[in-house]
């Protein structure tokens, strides 16, 4: 009888396979998962802390304040904008943080009175302060014309 019920445990399908996909495959996807739609939050606060110069090769610069919802909508676009062309940098959009302490002169500069503020490397006259996708693309595709 013993050896009846272990050979009908053998065809009986295995539950360790599918335990270790709950166990140790599911939460490795979620944190993945996770972490692809919090990178972009995350990058808000901690890069573009201290800006230089503004990269005139770039397509556009978008001045933005980190705790601004206007901004928090936008930047996600943006940042995975910028990943996906990072070999490329005239397709690449500079972000300035406005709100960091060593980007503000930025705002006198270059007279930003909102944020987000969208502005042509070769011509800082060229700006757009939205949070529209399409106007976003078609601004950066075609300078505003």
């Amino acid at each position: 009888m013993k050896k009846r019920i272990k050979r009908l445990d053998k065809n009986k399908p295995s539950w360790s396979l599918t335990k270790i996909i709950i166990i140790k495959v599911l939460p490795v996807i979620a944190f993945l998962v996770a972490g692809f739609l919090l990178v972009p939050y995350e990058s808000m606060y901690f890069q573009n802390n201290k800006v230089d110069t503004i990269h005139t090769k770039n397509e556009a610069v978008l001045f933005y304040n980190a705790n601004c919802p206007y901004c928090q909508k936008v930047y996600p676009e943006i940042f995975w904008h910028n990943v996906l062309n990072f070999n490329n940098e005239s397709k690449q959009i500079q972000t300035i943080n406005v709100q960091n302490t060593n980007n503000k002169h930025y705002i006198a500069e270059f007279a930003i009175q909102a944020t987000p503020t969208f502005m042509r490397t070769t011509n800082i006259n060229q700006r757009l302060v939205s949070t529209n996708s399409q106007q976003i693309k078609q601004f950066i595709q075609t300078g505003g014309h």
